[in-house]
């Protein structure tokens, strides 16, 4: 028996073949429920994300700078997104025998949901594009696999915790499961960043703003024996000897070239400087060259740390303060917060991005890339989409959003909510700045079958 490392699950094969199988629907414009039809560029697609991104192929192949998407976490239950399975335990979508209502199968219905969207994104992806995924810790682990599968594990960026509530106290284990995971991974040419200024000095010897650098390395003699050398001040002749475990990141012939070019700082050289230890001088200018080579813009971007800082992203709490104060009800659940996805945005694109969200809920991407291109004068353009979901007023949970709906004379569905959010969004973001004149509209397209009946 061949054997391969890898994740298998009752249901891959045919997750598989649904990601090749072509989509029967198309797409129809709906200008009527848009805002701006004949000039905005951005997409809301209203109907099942597998069909969508297969429809999408044909004009958005490797186009898409940045996916995020928030996917229906495994909660213990069935999805709405249950695309026939054929594994031998269920008909569409219907599950056949209680005993069979086990975590392993759970886990392989969420698996064999996701595969195939993944499948589809990942030809939309720019070369020097980007996926971020929202995961909780019953498919985290899972998730990797699949996307090492998909992406490539040599694609993998990182895993972000973002802490999403505050801690509970009667929980499993006496341990409050209080962080989520936003799973990370990047087309070969991507590189992450976020747009910052540096603090530089001026100084009468330099025309060229600079700023410090260290000039140690984290080798060893060993590894680099011709940076494992003394460093000698030539106009003090003070002696900087080179530690063993971490050398200097010049050697001793490269030194003369380097001082000669006003690139060593040594203690004493500046009064307003604390120095110890020689550093490494960098102009602006060159930090200028390096961003227009990496980013085709000379704004320097910072590097990320996946320690997401709190006054940034806030939590799920600040999302649900967000949807009350532009619906005046929650007629969303759990929300992620606009400054999360905002954050993810400015990190993973550039201003002329397409950011794609597939798993769209109420819109939080839609408002998020807005706002990121009010704030910084971005054209960033989304697509956005989001199936059709039935309502039920008679279902706690969704009471107050079925409600919503018929208060504005819409049928109940999230897509309702999702294209209504993105109308509040917009007219937030116009009157928190009456100045701004870009892109706040959506156009509408719904997939429709194209069988006999619907031609």
């Amino acid at each position: 028996m061949r054997e391969e490392f890898g994740l298998l699950w009752p249901g891959k094969e045919h997750a598989y073949q649904l990601a090749l199988t072509p989509s029967t629907g198309t797409l129809q414009p709906c200008p009527e429920e848009s805002v701006g039809w004949a000039t905005t560029q951005h997409l809301l697609v209203e109907g099942d994300n597998l069909d969508v991104l297969k429809l999408l192929q044909a004009e958005y192949a490797e186009r898409v700078k940045l996916i995020y998407i928030d996917p229906p976490y495994n909660t213990g239950k069935d999805f709405v997104y249950a695309d026939n399975f054929h594994d031998g335990r269920r008909t569409n979508g219907k599950v056949r025998g209680a005993a069979l209502d086990t975590p392993g199968r759970l886990h392989a219905n969420w698996l064999t949901m996701i595969y195939p969207r993944l499948m589809l994104a990942q030809r939309l992806l720019r070369p020097d594009g980007a996926i971020f995924v929202s995961v909780d810790d019953t498919e985290a682990a899972h998730l990797r696999l699949v996307m090492n599968e998909i992406f490539g594990e040599e694609q993998f960026i990182g895993v972000f915790p973002w802490r999403s509530r505050t801690a509970k106290a009667d929980v499993p284990f006496g341990v409050s499961r209080d962080v989520e995971w936003i799973v990370a991974y990047g087309n070969r040419d991507f590189l992450a960043g976020r747009t910052g200024t540096r603090s530089y000095y001026q100084s009468p010897d330099f025309a060229d703003r600079w700023r410090l650098a260290d000039l140690t390395k984290q080798t060893t003699k060993d590894e680099r024996p011709n940076s494992f050398f003394t460093l000698v001040n030539p106009k003090t002749g003070e002696h900087y000897p080179a530690n063993p475990n971490r050398t200097w990141s010049i050697t001793a012939e490269t030194f003369p070239d380097y001082y000669r070019r006003g690139k060593i700082v040594f203690p004493g050289d500046y009064a307003f400087l604390r120095l110890t230890r020689p550093a490494f001088r960098v102009f602006e200018a060159e930090d200028q060259a390096k961003a227009l080579r990496k980013h085709g813009t000379e704004e320097v971007r910072m590097a990320i740390s996946t320690y997401l800082p709190e006054s940034v992203v806030g939590r799920t709490e600040h999302g649900s303060k967000e949807i009350r104060a532009l619906f005046g009800a929650q007629v969303f659940p759990f929300p992620k917060p606009v400054a999360l996805i905002q954050f993810l945005v400015e990190i993973a694109t550039d201003k002329a991005a397409l950011v794609l969200d597939f798993f769209a809920g109420s819109g939080t991407t839609g408002h998020a890339v807005m706002a990121q291109n009010a704030m910084d004068g971005g054209q960033r353009r989304f697509i956005l989409v989001q199936q059709p979901e039935p309502l039920d007023a008679r279902q706690r949970e969704q009471k107050t959003a079925a409600e919503f709906c018929a208060s504005i004379g819409k049928p109940p569905t999230i897509a309702e909510i999702t294209k209504e959010r993105l109308r509040r969004a917009a007219g937030q973001i116009q009157t928190e700045q009456p100045g701004y004149t870009g892109d706040l509209g959506f156009r509408l397209l719904k997939v429709v079958a194209t069988d006999d009946d619907h031609r």
